[in-house]
């Protein structure tokens, strides 16, 4: 398997659990114990996915976090360890561009499953090939990149994950359950909702940036949203 996991915890025991139960699965896990020392691996590092706490010494989880989503590693999926079980601090770290969480203590069985759910999905993304597009609106599935009139969006990895499923099924409605299931995996959180209207309220701004004259996300009251092109000639 050989990919490498970075976990940020300044808990070393929780380090040793995520890279006993991960190096038992073949993975290769590096640990940095404080926020400042975690990004800088990150930015000189290549790994296949990032567990990051919350509560930690120098850069706390949302600002690396934040900060990654902006950087050239922006790709990188990223699980957030939380000893907090308040569903604000999970709904903040999706929002944030988070792609899973686990809420401390967690088994490290459920964790070496949802490591390996995002490398999967990560890697069918990957050899996926082809242009996805609406209107103007193109998603370049092997290049991992969104058009609106040529023009590239500044994307992160979850906003274009949300793009691709709503330019694939354009013209259809989809309820928030059911964007938050495809694109975070989630089904049984009705609240976590939030943070599809978080992503979806980007987007808008950012298409609507390069072309404020189309209307391709729409709102479907009492469902959810719609992708659709409206030409206001």
């Amino acid at each position: 398997m050989n990919e490498r996991i970075l976990v940020v915890d300044d808990d070393k025991y929780v380090c040793d659990l995520v890279r006993i139960a991960l190096e038992a699965e073949g993975f290769l896990v590096e640990a940095a114990f404080n926020g400042n020392e975690g990004f800088d691996k990150i930015l000189k590092g290549n790994y296949a996915v990032l567990l990051l706490d919350i509560m930690l010494p120098g850069l706390d989880g949302w600002e690396i976090c934040r900060q990654v989503r902006s950087s050239r590693h922006k790709g990188i999926p990223i699980i957030m360890l939380t000893a907090r079980g308040e569903e604000v601090d999970r709904v903040l770290g999706l929002e944030m561009g988070a792609d899973d969480y686990v809420t401390k203590p967690f088994s490290p069985r459920e964790l070496v499953a949802r490591v390996k759910a995002l490398i999967r999905r990560s890697e069918e993304y990957n050899l996926a090939q082809g242009n996805l597009c609406c209107g103007d609106l193109s998603v370049d599935i092997h290049r991992h990149a969104a058009t609106v009139k040529d023009k590239e969006l500044d994307l992160t990895p979850k906003e274009l994950a949300l793009l691709t499923v709503m330019v694939r099924r354009a013209g259809v409605s989809l309820t928030r359950e059911e964007l938050l299931k495809e694109v975070w995996g989630f089904s049984d959180s009705m609240a976590m909702t939030r943070t599809v209207d978080e992503h979806i309220k980007r987007l808008r701004a950012k298409i609507s940036d390069i072309d404020p004259y189309n209307s391709y996300i729409q709102t479907v009251w009492g469902t959810g949203y719609r992708l659709e092109v409206k030409n206001n000639d």
